[in-house]
């Protein structure tokens, strides 16, 4: 661990241990408030944690990541039951702009089985719930769902959007039908917070009027949220809970207190491991993760054994799908030579902007090309395309359909990479350094670079010299053995481990 690494999780685990006397519901209150959705964006917090004197401010001090994770272990299995038969019920898909699920590879679930849950209002045509149903949450009884209105075409509008339509004849729900008034309890744990908070009005990161802000804040949305989730809970019989991510409190949520029930839970793998931030601490039943290399990272990071399957991503199993869009008309509509390579750059916004200006200028020294450019997350044409007239924007093209038709790709260390190497594509890696940063594509030896003239050169050498397009090929060969498996599609080992959680 760095110095970085070692202040943040110990101010986390801090955090964790001063606050958790907070509790409602049996439970305690700031494993559930994402500390790091205060402390990421905040540049100042971040720059001091690189400092080795501002351990000086913390009572714990971390040695490795494990014992950080050992603790959310800790909390997660004391609030979890054994149950001596597995929980009937539907399987719960909550629906974020995280989960990415294909609509075509959701048709494989078993749709009477399966529930589809959003956090935020339903828009369109609306999934409604039941008399039977409604009656039931009078009761507090535990109803299968089975007779639920079920419509098709429903499209689901969460407090972030979801970024697909469903078009399964699925029951969908929100957990915002669950909420309740419960304004007299959130005063009630606030008021003991905002004492904890004048006890710390010294302190380095508690003492300023931001962090109590979001403290009172997130107390407030963490209790609505539990008490929406145990009334959905209560009278919904549920079997098993897949999320797209526990770093989200609405999931972190929803896999502890399904626990406390004895029903399973799954998280996909969102997303590369590029940082440790985005992925630890684990808390699902299971993480259903994309390859050996999260899978060995997640266990030597003490998650528990058993807790962590190789199940790749639905939303990769499209990359096998050959493309529509015509190579011709691809290259007509962006403009492209069609004599020329086409090489896509994958961007963020205005991140790293010189260094893609300088790889860009060197590569057009040396070799024509076609330079298309996929700027995440605007969908506006970058704007390194109105400055170089070989470069442009990729529009409104499917990544899937714009790897089809480019010869090489060159990211930073994003998801990007990985798919195209799925898509059996040249990769080529522009190194940064990012906190908590994992080395994930440090295998790639070459391929990956922080240098831009060092990078270009290699793509140049891939185009133009047999003996390293045969090494390249190699590397990301062997990459994809620890990173990807192709043999199966992520879909149906992802019913298969659903089958074996609930059957």
């Amino acid at each position: 661990m760095d110095t970085f690494q070692k202040n943040y999780w110990s101010m986390y685990l801090d955090f964790i241990r001063d606050f958790e006397g907070i509790i409602y519901r049996g439970y305690s209150l700031p494993y559930f408030c994402h500390l790091p959705s205060y402390i990421l964006p905040n540049t100042a917090i971040m720059q001091a944690l690189k400092k080795t004197e501002y351990s000086n401010n913390l009572t714990s001090h971390v040695g490795t990541q494990k014992e950080f994770q050992q603790v959310f272990n800790q909390f997660v299995q004391s609030h979890t039951i054994q149950r001596s038969q597995k929980p009937k019920g539907k399987v719960v898909i909550h629906l974020d702009k995280l989960l990415r699920f294909p609509a075509a590879m959701m048709n494989q679930l078993d749709q009477k089985r399966t529930i589809l849950l959003s956090n935020g209002k339903l828009t369109g045509q609306q999934t409604t719930v039941s008399n039977r149903v409604k009656r039931a949450r009078k009761h507090a009884t535990a109803v299968p769902i089975a007779n639920t209105i079920t419509v098709n075409q429903t499209k689901v509008k969460n407090n972030h959007p979801v970024n697909y339509k469903m078009a399964n004849k699925m029951v969908t729900l929100s957990l915002e039908n669950y909420g309740r008034d419960i304004g007299k309890d959130i005063s009630l744990v606030q008021k003991q917070a905002k004492k904890l908070l004048d006890k710390y009005r010294d302190h380095h990161l508690y003492s300023h009027n931001a962090f109590r802000k979001w403290l009172l804040n997130n107390i407030k949305v963490v209790m609505l949220q539990i008490d929406a989730t145990q009334k959905f809970l209560k009278h919904i019989a549920v079997s098993c809970v897949v999320v797209s991510t526990t770093h989200s409190y609405v999931n972190r949520i929803l896999a502890v207190v399904a626990a406390s029930k004895g029903i399973p839970s799954i998280c996909m793998q969102h997303g590369i491991i590029a940082s440790e931030l985005g992925y630890l601490p684990k808390i699902a039943t299971v993480d259903a993760v994309y390859g050996k290399y999260e899978r060995d990272w997640f266990l030597n990071n003490g998650a528990p054994k058993g807790s962590v399957e190789v199940i790749g991503h639905p939303r990769f199993d499209q990359i096998s799908q050959k493309s529509k869009v015509n190579r011709t008309i691809f290259q007509r509509k962006l403009g492209l030579n069609p004599k020329r390579k086409t090489v896509m750059i994958a961007v963020r916004g205005r991140e790293d902007v010189e260094q893609w200006r300088r790889l860009i200028l060197t590569l057009s020294k040396k070799i024509p090309l076609n330079i298309v450019i996929k700027n995440y997350p605007s969908r506006s044409p970058h704007e390194l395309t109105k400055v170089f007239p070989h470069v442009h924007s990729t529009q409104n093209y499917h990544l899937y359909d714009i790897f089809a038709n480019v010869d090489a790709v060159i990211s930073y260390p994003s998801t990007v990479g990985l798919e195209a190497m799925i898509s059996n594509k040249p990769v080529f890696i522009l190194d940064k350094n990012v906190n908590g940063n994992t080395a994930y594509y440090q295998k790639l030896d070459h391929l990956m670079k922080k240098n831009t003239k060092e990078l270009a050169n290699q793509v140049i050498n891939y185009f133009t010299k047999p003996s390293a397009k045969k090494l390249g090929d190699a590397k990301r060969q062997a990459f994809l053995q620890q990173a990807y498996m192709t043999e199966k599609r992520s879909m149906d080992r992802l019913i298969v481990l659903i089958n074996r959680l609930t059957k």
